[in-house]
């Protein structure tokens, strides 16, 4: 719902995708040069294990030599998010963004691995630390992960009673406004628009005008006046603080006074109204059932390492430690 910004504040929910473009061919496909080979005049090409290790399964883009298997682009999908793996599946664009982002990596990596950069001591340390990283995580699931089930229709009831606070929705406003927007510090132009603003009120309060056409008409805020001011229902917390207080008291289909502020002055008009309440535990099992059994997966985790820890002894050496604490200095 588009909302004035001088009215409501500014909500935004952001996805953002960090992708390295290729550039475009005229009807899109993905073009690049591949990158000049060392200087010991060595061919610049990609090893035939990277055509090799896509085989199994059809190709869904390609840059020379580097392709991204569908096998490759499921897996990708699959470890979204439902909400994020939906919107990937409905927008071809930041898809095929993604696509072209991985071309551009991969191609990088072979180049890369025909100059030896793999090789390299420091590289190769790198990569056995990240393949224990790897490891230990997976292992770690793998002996905490929560039987099956778990958790049970007594769990999550407990867990919905313990957190009752987590699960309410606010109360939620309909709210309809007319807006006449002023010049910054025009006080004559202000003191005009309080003055038409209080005699449409009065107009409105005796029945000899009617808010929809007022707002069509006048409205400065042009997307809520095509609606004739309607901006939809909106929690306390979206609204401008000043206007927190009138809102809070008027009843469905009251007219707040006019609200005079720097940028205009605003005629509110309540609705309709949705008492706040607590979602269900049907509506929110699904979620509860997935914050549960991480919680239980956190906690197996934990106790495994520490009984790791007190299977043996843990020494360390403070001579050892404190010569190499002197060397790092």
């Amino acid at each position: 719902m588009m909302t004035h910004p001088k009215f409501l504040l500014q909500s935004v929910l952001a996805l953002s995708l960090s992708a390295l473009l290729v550039g475009c061919g005229k009807n899109g496909d993905a073009q690049a040069q591949q990158p000049q080979a060392a200087a010991s005049g060595q061919q610049s090409s990609a090893p035939a294990s990277t055509v090799n290790s896509s085989a199994a399964t059809p190709a869904v883009a390609t840059l020379g030599q580097v392709v991204v298997s569908q096998e490759e682009l499921q897996q990708f999908l699959q470890v979204l998010p439902a909400a994020q793996r939906e919107a990937m599946r409905n927008d071809r664009v930041v898809l095929e963004q993604w696509l072209r982002s991985r071309l551009a990596e991969k191609a990088v990596v072979e180049q890369a691995k025909t100059q030896e950069w793999d090789k390299k001591a420091e590289i190769r340390s790198a990569i056995e630390e990240a393949q224990d990283q790897v490891i230990l995580r997976s292992y770690l699931q793998s002996v905490s992960e929560p039987a099956a089930d778990y958790p049970s229709e007594q769990d999550l009831q407990t867990a919905y009673q313990a957190n009752q606070n987590q699960f309410q929705l606010p109360a939620m406003y309909r709210l309809s406004q007319i807006f006449l927007s002023v010049p910054d510090k025009d006080e004559q132009a202000l003191a005009q628009a309080k003055k038409r603003a209080d005699a449409w009120v009065k107009q409105m309060r005796e029945g000899k005008a009617d808010f929809a056409a007022l707002a069509k008409e006048h409205s400065d805020e042009k997307i809520s006046a095509e609606r004739g001011g309607d901006n939809g229902f909106l929690p306390m917390s979206q609204l401008v603080p000043a206007m927190r207080a009138t809102v809070a008291k008027l009843e469905p289909g009251q007219l707040s006074d006019p609200i005079v502020q720097a940028d205009g002055v605003h005629i509110l008009q309540v609705t309709d109204l949705r008492p706040a309440s607590v979602r269900s535990l049907e509506e929110v099992k699904p979620a509860l059932r997935d914050a549960l059994r991480r919680q239980r997966q956190q906690e197996a985790t934990q106790a495994y390492v520490a009984g790791m820890l007190d299977a043996e002894t843990v020494t360390v050496d403070g001579k050892v430690l404190s010569q190499l604490l002197q060397q790092t200095q």
